[in-house]
């Protein structure tokens, strides 16, 4: 049997790489596969280990034999790090296969966690201002609104990140940025809203919202709870900042609360230019995810590969969008499992940067601005906005099931697969 401070030290690193994983925004069922891989690693059955986990602490227990032993971590921060997942997946299974020592892995635990970001403030600001003027040419807008767009942008991010950088509330900072970004299009595109309504998007919580519906069917409720409100607040955050723009600027040229809820926000651009702007959207809002440079053209092709899908649907077969949402993302999902399973990754690094073109944004705080200025709206234009509340459930609803879809089918193939793997190392 082995010692107890042995068994501590085993513990400790489990727990390391769960934390890691849980702080940076991986969802329970990749937590769990992956600090699975590692108790195996180190010679623990996985029948003698149990994890609870929850978005603040991490609990875990080892039975010996004879005793069990327990330990839990708390996790201080909800963050999105797509490298930090990639690298401690990547590990996870490089440690069945090649002769690491306990060491070297504790070694490179620490690496991970002191590492900086793959790219500069300037570069995620510049990526940004790129991805929020791709979504206007999204919604119709030329070649000046998308430039206006990115600007505005541009100057919100950078906002935020200083805003950030000096202890500054998460949700007051998001505030703060949709303020300066709507303030930013207001002044630099006075004869169009168009910017107004894309420049604030890089704020909305896309891989939140996809974790806690993901969460949410694999029977994590508290974490798929917690994080949906989490979500509800950042969008709630971004839409005050954006009508206390409105409310100050706006209202000088007379323009209303319902003129940005009403504003037509479908393109009749080329399809296969839409296609573009959505991978530009994609590789674009993947940068600031710290995703590794290594799989932003993936995440482009299959960003451009999604929009394409849905216009090319909407606009010879007549579809729905919520349908043509589905289909969209039903590719993304079988795609991006494909080349996850080949290259052992967490597949939702390549499936959440190309659903986020998709995901409505707009429609959200349209619903939200209806609800935040219920007063100054009649019953017949609060009744004319309530549908948005729906579609935006839906929708989300559709991309999320659609780009899953895979993974649940074939998932008892890739679980029997990764077994016999495992069995192999046990």
């Amino acid at each position: 049997m082995e010692k107890i401070s042995e068994i501590d030290k085993k513990m400790e690193l489990i727990l390391t790489a769960g934390q890691i994983l849980n702080e940076n925004g991986a969802t329970n069922d990749k937590i769990i596969r992956v600090l699975n891989r590692i108790a195996i690693f180190m010679k623990i059955p996985q029948k003698n280990i149990s994890l609870h986990i929850t978005k603040q602490i991490i609990f875990l227990e080892i039975f010996d034999g004879e005793k069990s032993v327990v330990s839990f971590r708390k996790c201080n921060k909800m963050a999105i790090d797509f490298f930090a997942i990639y690298s401690i997946t990547k590990i996870s299974w490089q440690i069945l296969k090649e002769s690491i020592t306990f060491d070297e892995l504790k070694n490179f635990f620490e690496e991970i966690n002191s590492k900086p970001k793959i790219y500069s403030h300037w570069q995620i600001i510049f990526a940004v201002g790129i991805a929020c003027g791709g979504f206007c040419c999204l919604f119709g807008g030329n070649f000046l609104e998308i430039i206006c767009t990115a600007l505005a942008a541009m100057a919100g991010k950078f906002f935020q990140i200083k805003l950030l950088k000096h202890k500054v509330n998460e949700f007051l900072a998001i505030e703060f940025a949709a303020f300066i970004a709507t303030t930013f299009a207001y002044f630099l595109s006075t004869d169009s809203l168009k910017p107004t309504i894309a420049c604030s998007l890089f704020l909305i919580p896309g891989v939140p919202i996809v974790n806690s519906i993901i969460n949410m069917i694999n029977n994590f409720f508290q974490n798929s709870m917690l994080e949906l409100f989490r979500a509800f607040l950042i969008i709630l955050s971004m839409t005050a900042g954006i009508i206390v723009s409105a409310e100050i600027f706006f209202a000088a040229n007379n323009i209303t609360v319902m003129d940005f809820i009403l504003l037509e926000t479908t393109s009749d651009t080329n399809i296969f230019i839409l296609a573009a702007a959505a991978a530009i959207c994609s590789m674009g809002f993947a940068i600031p995810l710290n995703m590794p440079k290594k799989f932003l053209y993936i995440v482009g092709i299959l960003g451009a590969s999604a929009i394409f899908t849905k216009n090319f649907l909407i606009l010879n077969f007549e579809m729905d969008l919520e349908y043509s949402t589905f289909f969209a993302a039903l590719l993304v999902g079988f795609f991006s499992n494909i080349i996850s399973e080949k290259l052992n990754l967490v597949s939702s690094i390549l499936v959440v940067p190309p659903l986020l073109p998709m995901i409505p944004g707009v429609l959200t705080y349209r619903f939200l601005f209806a609800c935040m200025e219920w007063k100054g709206l009649t019953s017949e234009q609060f009744l004319m906005v309530l549908p948005y509340g729906i579609d935006v459930m839906q929708i989300i609803l559709s991309m999320v099931i659609g780009a899953n879809l895979p993974r649940w089918i074939a998932n008892e193939f890739f679980e029997k697969q990764q077994a016999e793997k495992l069995d192999k190392f046990s």
